[in-house]
């Protein structure tokens, strides 16, 4: 499986959600996205914010808010993602009323 680093926790937001700042050699990353740590999958990326310069992303997390997150760096898998977008969006086209 291959990882491209997505940029580094900067803290949870009141809100709960995990704010990231993107890598600036990342390219493109978009909402859906599953973001991983080392060891496992811990959210999911449901907007980007900021200026397109330097952006950030907003996580949803599928993990506790704990002080030694701030500082991580996360990675995505968008091989895996491509693929779940598509059967997601091919669903929704077929079941509109």
């Amino acid at each position: 499986m291959t990882m491209e680093l997505l940029g580094e926790i900067l803290h949870f937001s009141k809100s709960g959600r995990i704010i990231v700042k993107i890598d600036q050699n990342r390219k493109n990353p978009r909402a859906g996205l599953l973001v991983f740590n080392n060891e496992k999958k811990i959210g999911k990326i449901v907007e980007l914010i900021g200026s397109v310069k330097s952006p950030y992303a907003s996580i949803i997390p599928f993990i506790q808010p704990r002080s030694k997150t701030s500082g991580m760096k996360v990675y995505t898998n968008p091989t895996n993602n491509k693929a779940r977008t598509i059967r997601t969006r091919n669903y929704i086209k077929r079941n509109k009323k």
